[in-house]
């Protein structure tokens, strides 16, 4: 089974995501804005996004929803990601 590519950011939804190939995904804030982007292999692509939510590790503020785009390998969803943060810039990424 697939899984989702996207949601709310919460435990019900990150549990339900895609997990099956490596992924680059986009944290947006209420207006569907890129706050954060990021990358992970397969496998580790929910356990990622959910350091990501409110009192994670790694929280991102205003976050609220997820997308996913999965990719054949690891080097390709990094590859994306970096592209996608040049172009959009989001707030947290460093």
């Amino acid at each position: 089974m697939a899984g989702k590519k996207a949601g709310n950011l919460n435990k019900t939804t990150v549990a339900e995501l895609a997990d099956d190939k490596a992924a680059v995904y986009k944290i947006l804030n209420a207006k569907g804005d890129n706050v954060f982007t990021g990358a992970a292999a397969r496998g580790k692509v929910r356990d990622q996004i959910a350091k990501h939510m409110r009192g994670g590790e790694e929280a991102v503020p205003g976050a609220k929803s997820v997308k996913l785009t999965q990719k054949a390998t690891v080097a390709e969803a990094r590859k994306s990601a970096a592209r996608i943060i040049k172009r959009d810039n989001p707030k947290h990424n460093g």
